[in-house]
């Protein structure tokens, strides 16, 4: 009555779950197994190659859709691998980088005051860009939760240090973006 084919679909859905469980705490110290979880992400978010970048990518937008908070020394170094995807020279992972910046900054935006600076700075300046218009329309969601997430008065005293800034040189895109608010909650 049992075929082959039961036997190894049970086989593959237990080592899925078997798999799956690994991957989010499963059995054991379940604290531990999530800072294991959110370091292997980091890691492969930080990796040379776009591939591992992306998937790494795809396990962060996991962890965060699902509320798992990042500690102060988790964040620190998500900023850092963010600001160097900024300028991630690959579409795809460019592209899913954007995805994944709305869900953090919507996770913690409590916790993103120091790096504000950074992240207005560079979404300004990729509304500038040359991009194909589904990743202009990211970018365009990504500074509108920007801009909805934190105060006013420190979004505008960052721009104010953006634009005299002299060794800044935004180009004519950069500075509309800079005045189209289109944050509701003035």
């Amino acid at each position: 009555i049992y075929s082959d084919d039961d036997a190894n679909s049970d086989a593959s859905s237990a080592c899925s779950e078997r798999s799956f469980g690994s991957r989010n705490g499963g059995a054991g110290p379940h604290f531990l197994r999530q800072t294991e979880d959110v370091a292997e992400v980091l890691n492969h978010c930080a990796s040379s190659n776009w591939s591992e970048r992306k998937e790494g990518l795809l396990g962060l937008q996991n962890l965060l859709k699902g509320q798992r908070t990042l500690s102060r020394v988790e964040l620190k170094r998500l900023c850092e691998i963010f600001t160097r995807m900024f300028a991630d020279p690959h579409s795809k992972v460019f592209s899913m980088f954007l995805e994944t910046l709305v869900d953090f900054i919507e996770l913690h935006r409590d916790d993103l005051q120091d790096w504000l600076f950074v992240l207005l700075t560079q979404l300004l300046k990729k509304m500038g860009a040359d991009l194909l218009g589904s990743v202009q329309a990211k970018v365009q969601k990504a500074l509108d939760v920007t801009r909805d997430s934190f105060p006013l008065e420190l979004q505008f005293n960052i721009l104010m240090r953006f634009i005299v800034d002299q060794t800044q040189t935004p180009n004519l895109k950069v500075k509309v973006a800079i005045l189209d608010n289109r944050s509701d909650n003035q």
